[in-house]
């Protein structure tokens, strides 16, 4: 470069300089790019596209739901006492696990148990009576056989031996009742579970429907599931599912289906399903997060696309659809299609109309289609 050159027309110069630089770099840049792979020739001969396409067919593809629920106990009843007196003893406290007919509380029963012996002493005093007014019916059942008993007699005693009949039902039900009354002076656990509060004291007065705690029973969890209507129609009850607890992470449970539900809940219009989880060992608790994992056999085949065959406008889908023209050649011509995405797949999308089995459908290269139809 000559220094002796005025400054503007060395300027020039190495504009010159770099502008040549540029077009020589793209020169080579486009003779050593890799070139595409065509599939086909779209569009018209002054502006043809390669693109690649699919014909389109519905398949049965099974479908994959993963769902959270909160877990619940199998069952859980609200312990009350049934008869009123002062706590003797307490045999378990809130949180312990109890088993089957364990005692939980005992009652004062002395009043019980005076009203059981009174009871029975009126059965047996009921029974003697029954005796005597029966040997006194035969007697005079054998009297007027032999027509030496009068007929008021022989009724009397029949009357007499029917009273003494209902005496003793009427001593027996009172035996059954203050039997009864004393056998709820003991509270015991109706099942093995835990006690998820118990809130009695010795020596506490408690009343009659007084509660006193809760009982759960944790030998299976429960939860309870919302399916949508396309989804419910593949469960079936007894069906085997996974199960994963938050509390428990890259360990899974087995559980089945319990219940399927025939209506949809009003407030979310998903349909229940209630799920049954296996819980020996007492680790799934009431109240921790689970997610289940249901493989559903597909009732119906779909139609099923590649993502990247799908342009979405303002909240509308749309495809182009690959025409063979009269002359030769092919047309694409965009159209407008209902489609949704799979859950679990990012790589798929579901049309479910728009587009008919056979149609053939821009799967690459759609990207330059939508440039050049705007």
């Amino acid at each position: 470069m000559d220094e002796s050159a005025p400054p503007g027309r060395r300027t020039l110069l190495v504009l010159g300089i770099a502008i040549g630089l540029l077009v020589v770099g793209g020169i080579v840049l486009r003779v050593t790019a890799p070139s595409p792979d065509p599939v086909g020739a779209v569009g018209s001969a002054a502006a043809a596209l390669e693109v690649g396409s699919l014909e389109v067919a519905k398949v049965l593809r099974p479908d994959r739901v993963v769902v959270s629920g909160v877990l619940e106990a199998r069952r859980s009843v609200r312990i009350s006492s049934e008869t009123s007196g002062r706590v003797l003893e307490i045999g378990a406290e809130a949180l312990d696990r109890v088993e089957e007919g364990q005692v939980l509380a005992r009652i004062d029963p002395l009043l019980a148990r005076v009203a059981v012996d009174r009871a029975e002493a009126a059965v047996t005093r009921a029974t003697s009576e029954l005796a005597l007014a029966n040997a006194g019916l035969d007697r005079q059942q054998s009297l007027k056989e032999r027509s030496v008993a009068s007929e008021s007699a022989f009724d009397d005693a029949s009357n007499r031996s029917r009273v003494a009949e209902a005496a003793i039902r009427d001593a027996r039900a009172q035996r059954d009742q203050a039997r009864d009354e004393l056998s709820k002076k003991t509270l015991r656990a109706p099942f093995a579970g835990v006690l998820r509060s118990f809130r009695v004291e010795r020596g506490e007065v408690v009343s009659v429907g007084q509660e006193i705690g809760e009982l759960l029973d944790l030998a299976t969890a429960r939860v309870t599931i919302g399916l949508s209507d396309r989804q419910i129609v593949s469960l079936e009850s007894g069906m085997s599912v996974s199960v994963e607890a938050e509390a428990y992470p890259n360990e899974s449970f087995s559980g089945r289906i319990l219940r399927v539900g025939a209506a949809a809940d009003e407030g979310s219009k998903r349909f229940p399903a209630e799920i049954e989880i296996d819980n020996v060992d007492r680790r799934l608790l009431p109240g921790m997060v689970a997610r289940i994992e249901l493989a559903l056999d597909a009732k119906q085949p779909r139609l099923l696309l590649p993502r990247e065959a799908l342009i979405r406008e303002f909240g509308l889908g749309f495809v182009f659809v690959i025409e063979a023209e009269e002359g030769g050649g092919w047309k694409a011509r965009r159209r407008r299609v209902s489609a949704r995405d799979l859950p679990f797949d990012p790589t798929l999308i579901e049309v479910s109309s728009g587009l008919r089995d056979g149609e053939r459908v821009a799967v690459s290269g759609v990207r330059a289609l939508r440039s050049s139809s705007m």
